[in-house]
C-alpha cells in the first residue's frame, strides 16, 4: 500500500470515527479519541500478518478523493454544521452517482465503448481541468472543483497505484454510498411532495 492509501485509508476511518461518535457525545476528545482507537485498531492488529485495514485494502487499494471528501465532510458536518452546507454534499453525491452508474456498467462491458478506458488517455487530465473550471464557474458550490482538482493533482504525482485518472476520482465504496444518498434524498423529496 503507498503512502497516500495508508494516509487515505486512516483518514477515512478518522472521518468515520468523529462522525459516529458524534451521535453519542459532544466532548471533542472523546470524539477523536474513538477515531484514534479505531485507526489504531485498524492499523495494528493483524490477521496472518496482515493489518485490519489491508482486508479492505485488498479490494480497493486505496480510497478516492471522492471517498475522502464525503468521509471528511459527513465529520466536519458533524462537529461544525456550518461549515458544510448539505446541499454541496448532496451535489458531490450526485456526481459521484451518476458517473459511477454510467462507468461502472460499461467497464463490464455494458455499452458499445468502455468509459473507465477514457480515465487511462493523458486527455482525461484535460477534461478534468475542465470540469473543475467549469464547476467553479457554473456550480453553487467548490467542493467539486476540490474534487476534480485534487484528483487531478493526485494523479499528475502518481500518488497511488493507479494509472486510471478515473480511480481517483471515484471508488465502488463511494458510489455505493452516493446512490444510497441520493436515493434517500430522492424519497424524502417524494415523500414531502406527497
Amino acid at each position: 500500500m503507498t503512502a497516500y492509501g495508508s494516509f487515505g485509508w486512516a483518514f477515512v476511518l478518522v472521518s468515520l470515527g468523529v462522525c459516529c461518535s458524534a451521535r453519542y457525545t459532544d466532548n471533542w476528545s472523546i470524539r477523536f479519541g474513538i477515531a484514534a482507537a479505531i485507526v489504531a485498531t485498524a492499523f495494528s492488529i493483524q490477521l496472518d500478518h496482515v493489518p485490519l485495514v489491508g482486508f479492505v485494502a485488498a479490494v480497493q487499494a486505496e480510497p478516492s478523493v471522492g471517498m475522502l471528501l464525503i468521509s471528511g465532510c459527513c465529520a466536519v458536518r458533524s462537529l461544525l454544521p456550518e461549515w458544510v452546507a448539505e446541499e454541496d454534499l448532496g451535489r458531490l453525491c450526485a456526481c459521484i452517482f451518476w458517473l459511477g452508474l454510467v462507468m461502472y456498467p460499461s467497464a463490464l462491458g455494458v455499452g458499445p465503448i468502455d468509459l473507465y478506458a477514457v480515465g487511462y488517455h493523458p486527455y482525461a487530465a484535460l477534461g478534468l481541468l475542465f470540469l473543475a473550471v467549469s464547476c467553479v464557474g457554473f456550480a453553487a458550490t467548490r467542493l467539486l472543483a476540490v474534487w476534480a482538482a485534487l484528483s487531478l493533482l493526485l494523479h499528475g504525482h502518481d500518488a497511488g497505484d493507479s494509472d486510471n485518472m478515473l480511480d481517483y476520482l471515484i471508488d465502488p465504496i463511494a458510489f455505493v454510498y452516493s446512490s444510497w444518498h441520493a436515493g434517500s434524498r430522492a424519497w424524502r423529496r417524494f415523500r414531502d411532495a406527497r
